[in-house]
């Protein structure tokens, strides 16, 4: 009987101990994962407010306008401009191609509609003008037939970003 007045105490210390021990490892865990997806979350925001920059860049960089200007070489001819131009195109495209990750399928369906209806308008004008012209009359009919169906195009792919953007981080 006297063994067990000695024992019983120190059991129930050493349960009660191990409990605590269990309970306080516990939260500690739950502590360290929080603060896990605290981080992680920053860095998804980081990333994901990266990825709106780069796409509004990526639709100023291949608005029509911007893109001939910037890449007219006098010394093409037609078919070699547009070459160019569909490259330069793909080049810009591919480099961004992991944004969509960061970004709704809405505004990269967006995205990439500004992009082929681009390519659209390249094939169908260079087809109209005999390919050893001149790359200047290329890109002279490519801004004259910037439609108002293209400009949209790019115009509410810039706006869904921004739209997504504000609605991810407010204004």
């Amino acid at each position: 009987m006297e063994t067990w007045t000695i024992f019983l105490p120190t059991i129930l210390t050493s349960l009660i101990t191990l409990i605590i021990v269990y309970l306080f490892m516990r939260q500690e865990q739950k502590r360290r994962q929080h603060e896990l997806r605290i981080k992680e979350s920053t860095e998804l925001m980081r990333l994901r407010m990266q990825a709106y920059e780069r796409l509004i860049l990526l639709m100023e960089r291949l608005n029509p306008q911007s893109l001939i200007l910037r890449e007219q070489r006098h010394n093409l001819t037609t078919l070699q401009f547009q070459s160019h131009l569909l490259k330069i195109i793909r080049s810009e495209f591919d480099h961004n191609l992991a944004m969509q990750l960061y970004v709704s399928p809405t505004t990269w369906d967006k995205v990439k509609a500004a992009r082929e209806g681009l390519i659209r308008l390249i094939n169908t004008t260079a087809n109209n003008i005999k390919p050893e012209a001149p790359a200047l009359e290329l890109g002279r009919h490519l801004i004259e037939n910037v439609g108002r169906d293209l400009n949209l195009y790019f115009n509410d792919a810039i706006q869904q970003i921004r739209k997504e953007m504000h609605d991810y981080y407010g204004r």
